[in-house]
């Protein structure tokens, strides 16, 4: 009983836009129809008073121009029509003596006593008198001259055929509409809410642990296709930083543990043993080196963390494009030197508005990349370029290349091709330089060179 009450409930409360709808839909048309029946009631009213009232007037016409008995054979000549029409006539005397009595005949039946008819109002204007039948009538009291009092009216049953044949057909027409309102409710209610429960069976999938779980795609336009494909493209995004993340715990974690495994034996060895003061010294300073690789990684993840997040804090400033890679090459010249790497700078004083200390950072990172990958007696060549609104430095080395496949993930965090693991870094160059030209609103792009090996390109808005 419990379970079957639950699953009523969940039923209705899955269905209460469409039933909240739906009664209003149900009271608006019952008041729609309750106005209709007494609008179509007055009027019919109305027609039958106005006809009601041009006879009135016919006769106290003939009565005032050509006396009581003209009146008298106008009434009989049109006896039998009245009896026929639901027309009701009493003419009465100044002592309420009955002159003239017409009878309707859906009023046969009834017995009209001069008890019954002195229940008839004698004050002037309409009046409804209830019979004790299924018809009714609506009398108009006219006085006339000499104390005659005329009484005309008109049964209600043909005007109450009218209006009881409008409420029958309106029941039948209602009981089908809400009849076909239910069905076609709960069908299109049932087409309504299926993205909303595969939404729901998603979400709940994907807090079970699938990430892969996605909503199927049903509406071929509109606003729950938007809703779908957006959630959809919210969870690839959340997918790609999930698994980007859980690799970057790998590879911090591997990164990590053996500067610090490393350290750990050396200082346990050096305590162990009894090494000299040089032994010491240079157990120390091969750790003071680990230290300091481990801080610039921490470093570099705080600064990419800032920087793809927005809080990276920059100041732009004029600067050459020229001057900039001048300034880097100079810290790179020595080691270009002892590879014999010949590095040309074939750029354009372009100017840019950038972050000083973080454009240098950008440059000098795709440098030493490029001087990690290029052979001794290979060459690395800077040039810059104008390009729709943006301003563009490349740098080119005719190294190994990058794969095609790769191209997207090597500015991944700590990410490195399974070719340059033994290759002395953290991981992070490539992945801070994409951070840092994001903040800036530019971007980072790799290619193949002309003539082989590697071509980044960095793109700075133009103002």
């Amino acid at each position: 009983m419990c379970s079957l009450t639950k699953k009523t409930k969940k039923l209705f409360s899955s269905y209460r836009i469409i039933s909240a709808y739906f009664l209003l839909f149900v009271c608006s048309t019952l008041c729609l129809f309750a106005m209709s029946t007494f609008m179509l009631d007055y009027q019919l009213t109305q027609m039958e008073r106005e006809r009601i009232s041009e006879r009135v007037s016919t006769y106290n016409k003939t009565y005032d121009t050509k006396g009581l008995e003209s009146l008298l054979r106008t009434i009989r000549s049109q006896h039998k029509a009245n009896t026929f029409s639901n027309i009701f006539i009493h003419l009465t005397d100044a002592n309420g003596k009955t002159v003239w009595l017409t009878i309707p005949q859906e009023l046969d039946e009834l017995e009209w006593t001069p008890l019954q008819l002195k229940a008839i109002p004698n004050q002037p204007g309409w009046h409804p008198l209830d019979l004790p039948t299924m018809n009714d009538l609506d009398i108009l009291v006219t006085p006339l001259k000499t104390g005659y009092t005329l009484h005309i009216g008109r049964t209600t049953d043909r005007q109450e055929f009218m209006v009881e044949g409008l409420q029958s057909v309106f029941i039948i027409v209602l009981g089908g509409v809400i009849i076909l309102g239910i069905i076609g409710g709960i069908m299109f209610s049932r087409h309504v809410l299926r993205p909303v429960r595969e939404l729901a069976a998603t979400a709940k999938n994907v807090s079970s642990g699938d990430m892969k779980s996605r909503v199927p795609v049903f509406e071929k336009s509109g606003e729950i296709r938007e809703l779908t494909e957006l959630f959809n493209l919210m969870m690839e995004r959340i997918e790609i930083l999930i698994t980007a993340m859980r690799d970057t715990l790998g590879n911090v974690s591997h990164d990590l543990k053996t500067p610090l495994a490393r350290m750990k034996a050396r200082i346990e060895q050096t305590l162990l043993s009894d090494s000299s003061a040089e032994e010491q010294r240079e157990v120390l300073m091969d750790c003071a080196e680990d230290i300091e690789r481990i801080d610039k990684l921490i470093n570099m993840l705080m600064d990419i963390t800032e920087a793809e997040t927005g809080q990276m804090h920059l100041s732009p400033e004029p600067l050459s494009c020229m001057a900039l890679i001048e300034e880097t090459l100079d810290l790179y010249e020595i080691i270009a030197e002892d590879r014999n790497i010949h590095i040309t700078n074939h750029a354009n004083n372009y100017m840019i508005s950038a972050d000083r200390q973080r454009t240098l950072q950008v440059i000098g990172n795709l440098t030493d990349n490029a001087l990690k990958y290029t052979p001794e007696g290979g060459k690395i060549i800077f040039k810059t370029r104008l390009e729709n609104n943006f301003t563009i430095i490349s740098i080119q080395d005719n190294g190994p290349g990058i794969p095609e496949e790769e191209r997207d993930r090597i500015f991944e965090k700590l990410y490195r091709e399974d070719k340059s693991r033994s290759t002395k870094g953290v991981g992070l160059g490539l992945s801070l330089v994409r951070a840092v030209m994001q903040a800036h609103g530019g971007s980072v792009t790799v290619h193949d060179a002309p003539e082989g090996g590697s071509l980044f390109e960095i793109r700075f808005p133009r103002n």
